[in-house]
């Protein structure tokens, strides 16, 4: 014989949460930014991830041959 659980518990009451903090939201890129410039072994490694996606999109299956063009020259462009 089946025991019938009766109704499903009633969900919690959504509460609303109030602001912990009036801390203004400051600008930090300056202070995360690269502090020396890129060797060209950091440029080598951004250069074969370009070529690399460029030829995922040459072997992608389902791109017509328009959207690969179009989406080539779009990465190439960013080189």
């Amino acid at each position: 014989m089946p025991v019938d659980p009766g109704p499903p518990p009633t969900p919690p009451a959504i509460e609303e949460t109030q602001k912990t903090s009036d801390a203004p939201i400051v600008d930090m890129r300056d202070a995360f930014a690269r502090k020396t410039p890129q060797t060209e072994e950091d440029l080598a490694q951004a250069r074969a991830f370009m070529e690399g996606k460029i030829e995922m999109i040459r072997r992608d299956p389902h791109m017509t041959p328009s959207e690969k063009a179009a989406a080539i020259a779009d990465l190439q462009s960013r080189r």
